[in-house]
């Protein structure tokens, strides 16, 4: 990022601060900053979430399943997912005009490549009838504010509202001897199902690398003092899933060994959280929803 956001000397004060192993906000290199997960914070969608990371990044998703027709082009026997992420103008000061616009098409690309290319969801399970008709899974997220680590937070509340979600059942059949097939879909959210695949989600872990050191989850004022960053992609099983450089600077080639085990091992910390923390958030639902309450979009936990 352009360092012009901050002075010369704050930027030289962090960054020898980072290369020696010392953070502004006193976290530890690998250390994350504690979040907030809500689920189920949109109505009318078929699955969402919120987290907010720190005081700062709060990224809202939601997910829609829609009954569509399979194009000729797509593969005749698979779903698909749609990805599209915004960011409210009134995110960051420090972003406006174009710069809005090319962070929403990064963000946009990064996540339709983590889900249709690595996500680990079934999309041959999302086709009802091949050839013809197919689940299509809208994800539309919104990032509300910015202060750093975008790749990771939308990751984790994206994985969240996967979770949540759940797709209609439907009901398949012949309508006649020439072999042509219709379905129904079962109007009954009890009955809906879970998005298949959801368990091999990858989390994103992103280090950023400045003076010969790195951390997690670097603030926004750190990300313009840093010279490359690496984003990985590690799903429950520990498995990388991709890797992706961004930033102008370099990376030794030395250290990625490094870089690539501390991402795995992180990753392996974080989707252990998260599995918690949304199972948690699936009980307190379901024992709100018992005593006949409404979760709201703005709940008091982000207030």
């Amino acid at each position: 990022m352009d360092a012009g956001f901050i002075s010369h000397a704050e930027y030289t004060y962090i960054q020898d601060g980072l290369a020696a192993g010392i953070r502004e906000d006193g976290r530890g290199p690998r250390d994350y900053r504690d979040y907030l997960l809500s689920l189920d914070v949109i109505s009318h969608s078929s699955g969402s979430a919120r987290c907010r990371i720190g005081f700062g990044t709060d990224i809202l998703v939601g997910v829609k399943a829609e009954v569509n027709s399979i194009d000729p082009s797509e593969p005749s026997h698979q779903g698909r997912i749609q990805c599209n992420v915004e960011c409210s103008p009134n995110a960051s000061q420090n972003l406006a005009g174009r710069a809005i616009d090319d962070l929403n098409n990064e963000l946009t690309r990064f996540l339709t490549r983590a889900l249709n290319c690595y996500g680990g969801i079934d999309l041959g399970k999302l086709c009802i009838i091949p050839k013809q008709s197919c689940w299509v899974l809208y994800v539309d997220a919104l990032v509300l504010d910015y202060d750093g680590n975008l790749y990771d937070a939308l990751m984790m509340a994206t994985v969240a509202a996967l979770y949540n979600a759940r797709i209609p059942q439907v009901e398949i059949e012949a309508t006649g001897d020439d072999g042509e097939m219709d379905f129904d879909v079962i109007d009954d959210a009890e009955a809906a199902l879970p998005v298949p695949g959801r368990e091999r989600l990858p989390l994103a872990i992103t280090l950023n690398w400045a003076k010969g050191a790195y951390i997690a989850d670097a603030s926004m004022t750190e990300e313009y003092c840093v010279d490359s960053r690496l984003t990985v992609l590690v799903n429950p099983q520990g498995k990388i899933c991709a890797v992706q450089k961004s930033a102008l600077g370099t990376i030794p080639e030395s250290v990625m060994p490094e870089l690539l085990t501390s991402a795995t091992q992180i990753a392996a910390e974080m989707h252990k959280d998260l599995t918690k923390r949304i199972e948690t958030e699936v009980k307190t639902l379901e024992s709100t929803k018992h005593q006949g309450h409404v979760s709201t979009f703005l709940s008091n936990t982000f207030l």
